[in-house]
């Protein structure tokens, strides 16, 4: 019966999000021509124009999808309401952080919608809001005695962190966070990436014993399809930072949640490829006092479209960058 509960968010998750999509895709362009003049830019591509809110639809569509699908799993199996493992507790910390990255993200995006001056929210009140979030899941998940305190490290097996470990989870939920944000650029990547992240969580908690928490990445995974029939390239809709985030709060709560915050390295392979390229190009430039940089652009889909890679191109190989994350964590779940 839990099985029926996945296919039910999953199916649900799609629905909505095609749904809502096939609402907010119109509105947002018929919103963007009733924009005053002054804050368009003179003659811009039109799929630049389009208001980029389309994450909405899928923190809309996923609460809903997630609620439907652990209700059709307690009816079927009440036991999980009162598991030792605090089932509920866990689901709700993970949803809560995710909407919570998600709202940041929104912030952002009104606030690049208001002046097309300023590209969102300035850097500090964007990393504060983003280290609160982290931080309200941490002690969220300390009070219920759910916080891991640890790393499981092939060959090695659980290494104790002690004090350092919710230091360590407070610095990947937020450079996460500002890794997805940096990856929005290019149409349907950070959702294609997501999309094969969360077949392979979904797959990675059925291995370690977290079956019933599968209503997550189910109705995400079914969100993101549906949200792909928009966000393919040519994307008629995009995710924005509030997708963005969302998708990053989901990747970096869900592990850490069931105890397992390593699989976010792995899982989230492309998100880091995208992010570190941009930190090692302002490191670079700021030892060189600009005189040097390490790639002819940043983060990896501009370098991508410098050699010449289409749209639909990078999309493909960020998508196999996905897949080796997936396989990597399937393997780091297999031997740990």
């Amino acid at each position: 019966m839990i099985r029926f509960a996945l296919i039910v968010a999953s199916t649900l998750g799609f629905v909505l999000t095609a749904a809502l999509g096939n609402f907010m895709a119109p509105l947002l362009q018929e919103l963007e021509r009733f924009r005053p003049q002054e804050q368009q830019e003179p003659q811009p591509p039109v799929q630049s124009r389009v208001p980029a809110l389309g994450g909405l639809c899928l923190m809309v569509s996923t609460l809903a999808a997630v609620g439907v699908g652990w209700t059709a799993a307690c009816i079927a199996q009440p036991t999980l309401l009162g598991s030792e493992s605090q089932l509920m507790t866990r689901l709700l910390i993970a949803l809560f952080g995710a909407q919570a990255f998600g709202a940041i993200g929104l912030a952002d995006d009104a606030a690049r919608l208001r002046s097309r001056a300023q590209l969102g929210l300035r850097r500090l009140p964007r990393l504060a809001l983003e280290a609160a979030a982290a931080a309200a899941v941490l002690v969220l998940l300390a009070v219920n005695g759910c916080l891991p305190t640890g790393l499981q490290l092939p060959g090695a097996g659980y290494v104790e962190l002690g004090g350092a470990a919710p230091v360590l989870w407070e610095l990947v939920l937020v450079a996460l966070a500002e890794c997805a944000r940096t990856a929005d650029g290019a149409d349907g990547t950070v959702c294609g990436t997501a999309f094969a992240a969360m077949l392979g969580l979904m797959g990675v908690m059925t291995l370690l014993g977290w079956f019933p928490l599968g209503v997550l990445p189910a109705a995400l995974a079914g969100s993101l399809m549906a949200f792909l029939l928009w966000n393919f390239p040519p994307a008629k809709l995009r995710l924005g930072s509030v997708g963005s985030l969302f998708l990053a709060g989901m990747l970096g709560c869900v592990p850490l949640c069931i105890g397992w915050p390593d699989l976010t390295l792995p899982l989230a392979l492309p998100f880091w490829l995208e992010g570190g390229m941009v930190a090692l190009q302002i490191l670079v430039c700021k030892a060189s006092r600009g005189r040097r940089q390490l790639f002819r652009s940043a983060p990896l889909h501009r370098w991508l479209e410098l050699r010449g890679q289409s749209a639909e191109q990078i999309f493909y190989t960020f998508c196999v960058i996905a897949m080796l994350g997936v396989a990597l964590t399937v393997q780091l779940a297999k031997i740990s």
